[in-house]
């Protein structure tokens, strides 16, 4: 795809990570996440708690891929650093997620 600057616009071939993500929320629900949209949906509708630095940078993130100025890997950390703070369980090493997701937790907090 070609923008109307002539320069190639990150394309389809980078909407899917090269590893799920499989985060479980407080609720006992787990997901599995294979794109930035499918973060963003989570940061948004999923996530157990509001307003952390991480999230915010993860949802810039998300839109900014959205609008095809970042890659999808970039966003990927992102997100894992966004769970990282919230303390969310995350599996990011299984690519099939047969496996339980390790509960992550942020060191600096309690």
């Amino acid at each position: 795809m070609i923008s109307a600057s002539g320069a190639t616009a990150i394309s389809d071939h980078s909407a899917f990570w090269k590893k799920s993500i499989w985060i479980e929320l407080d609720t006992g629900e787990r997901l599995v996440l294979r794109s930035p949209q499918d973060a963003l949906y989570a940061l948004v509708s999923d996530w157990p708690i509001n307003g952390g630095v991480h999230q915010q940078r993860a949802i810039d993130f998300c839109r900014a891929w959205l609008a095809g100025r970042m890659p999808a890997e970039t966003v990927r950390q992102a997100f894992i650093l966004a769970a990282l703070e919230a303390g969310v369980a995350i599996n990011d090493d299984d690519d099939d997620g047969n496996g339980t997701p390790s509960s992550v937790s942020n060191p600096g907090h309690k």
